[in-house]
């Protein structure tokens, strides 16, 4: 089976993907990976298609267009349905056809917000299957999703296809209260990125707990301030932090580039987080605490659910510089929030792994032909 495994160029879209996308190609299917040309060093040694537009151009357009709205306020659906769906699917469809039509795909997995992906499986009349990558969105933002999609589609002479499936990494106890994993959905256990085909490479660890701080490729990297991270000093701790290096900040501050949280987790006592789903999800799987500081889109939402679990301390982003030391003490000394953080990792471990889902998923499509 020829897959082609497509996602909005972004690290926090496509990184979920690629365990999948490396269970697919280990099961023998002919696998290729399509998204922004920016995203091309993170897929490791998984084929690669360019297509579409990148981040920048897609708000730079956005922002163009009357009633553009917020697409980074989760609550703006005109904002968030005018970018993924209208804009994106306005700058992104051709090249995207183009790249599918040129892989011969049989079958395409899109991220969930990848609103491309299913106009063109209906112009190819091949299945469509949804990645699942953050908490499932709120009623109101599926229908403006759908109602963006269907204007699209039906621009072009098509019709909105029913997904085959949907393979669902966010476990189903993280979810909103009541959740129910849909018929067509199949469990999938989230793993934390590593670029396939790569080997590991942890950070040598010192004597002390290390704190790593790191807020993901979306967040307002200004919150970390030489003063903040001073103010840490008093812990006697490591402190890690992925990014460019801050001004003022203590000597034996830690900071590197961009790292597979893989290796960044291994040897982490607690994590400083603005609450991505990507980071979130790898820090509870590997029984990590965190506190966090969330900003825009469903940061809150799984700041939230990590805290209802237990697992985590939520502070304003405004407060951070007065209050994470304290909170990173209790997350390092009092022993509930690893507790919790160790559950949530038990239950993850339970999970079926990306081979087992890939091959449920296999099975599910064989019986549709």
């Amino acid at each position: 089976m020829r897959v082609l495994f497509t996602s909005v160029p972004a690290y926090g879209h496509l990184l979920p993907l690629l365990p999948t996308a490396v269970a697919a190609r280990a099961a023998g299917d002919e696998v290729a990976v399509s998204t922004g040309a920016s995203m091309g060093a993170t897929v490791g040694d998984l084929p690669f298609l360019p297509a579409g537009p990148e981040i920048p151009e897609l708000f730079a357009e956005q922002a163009r267009r009357p009633g553009a709205g917020d697409p980074t306020d989760a609550t703006d659906l005109a904002g968030v349905t005018g970018l993924f769906s209208d804009t994106r699917i306005d700058l992104g469809f051709d090249a995207a056809l183009a790249a599918a039509k040129g892989f011969q795909a049989e079958v395409i997995v899109s991220d969930v917000v990848d609103l491309v992906a299913p106009l063109v499986a209906a112009a190819l009349g091949i299945p469509w299957v949804v990645h699942g990558i953050t908490v499932e969105f709120p009623p109101p933002m599926v229908q403006s999703f759908f109602d963006g999609m269907t204007r699209q589609a039906e621009a072009r002479g098509l019709r909105v296809p029913s997904r085959a499936a949907l393979l669902e990494l966010w476990p189903s106890f993280l979810q909103h209260d009541g959740y129910r994993l849909p018929d067509d959905g199949i469990a999938l256990r989230p793993l934390p990125y590593r670029p396939p085909g790569s080997a590991p490479a942890p950070l040598p660890r010192g004597e002390r707990p290390r704190v790593l701080i790191t807020l993901g490729t979306t967040a307002d990297m200004s919150i970390i301030t030489g003063k903040l991270l001073a103010s840490l000093s008093a812990l006697d701790v490591e402190v890690v932090v992925t990014g460019a290096a801050v001004p003022d900040a203590p000597e034996d501050v830690r900071f590197v580039g961009f790292t597979p949280l893989a290796d960044l987790l291994e040897g982490t006592d607690a994590v400083v987080t603005a609450g991505g789903a990507g980071t979130v999800i790898a820090s509870l799987s590997h029984g990590i605490p965190m506190v966090a500081l969330p900003t825009i889109a469903d940061q809150p939402v799984l700041a939230e659910r990590a805290a209802s679990a237990g697992a985590a301390l939520v502070l304003d982003p405004s407060e951070a510089e007065d209050r994470l030391a304290s909170a990173l003490r209790t997350v390092l000394d009092d022993p509930a929030p690893r507790s919790a953080a160790r559950e949530v990792a038990a239950r993850i471990a339970e999970l079926p792994a990306p081979e087992a889902a890939w091959a449920e998923l296999h099975r599910r499509l064989a019986q549709e032909r």
